[in-house]
């Protein structure tokens, strides 16, 4: 079942944006991300993604962002809330 994810993270723009370039999820597309958004206000970045399913979006961060985050040096802790979405449409 699909889901959506809500992170915030103590992490300014520069640290999101070096997190980013080595992710290159623009062209390494994760497998099982439907959608990712990303603003930073007020030194605090929030993240909204849509994962086909938990099991997906958990894989991503053990295997691959957590290891980003520590090597650039932004904090791995985060509020997160994660929802199953009962509908979805995408075009």
């Amino acid at each position: 079942m699909p889901i959506l994810r809500l992170s915030r993270r103590r992490a300014g723009r520069a640290l999101y944006d070096a997190a980013a370039a080595k992710l290159d999820i623009e062209h390494t597309h994760p497998l099982g991300l439907i959608l990712h958004g990303a603003i930073e206000a007020d030194g605090v970045v929030q993240v909204a993604q849509v994962w086909e399913s938990e099991e997906y979006q958990r894989c991503f961060e053990e295997e691959h962002l957590n290891p980003v985050l520590e090597e650039v040096g932004a904090p791995l802790d985060a509020e997160v809330a994660t929802f199953e979405l009962q509908h979805l449409v995408t075009p």
